[in-house]
């Protein structure tokens, strides 16, 4: 997911941690749980960017 920069080109902590475990969830097979983990990712990434316009994966 590309990152926005912050003042300095800094990534908030949280973001970056969220994108890393989602990168490590790519990495496992396709099944319905790793679908449910990915979108309560999602939301935290949104809560992160602080966006709330960032709909639920289908």
């Amino acid at each position: 997911m590309p990152d926005s920069p912050r003042p300095h080109g800094q990534v908030p902590p949280v973001r970056d941690k969220v994108n890393q475990l989602i990168r490590r969830l790519m990495n496992k097979p396709a099944d319905k749980k790793r679908a449910a983990e990915y979108e309560r990712l999602l939301v935290l990434w949104s809560e992160a960017n602080g966006r709330d316009d960032v709909e639920p994966a289908a």
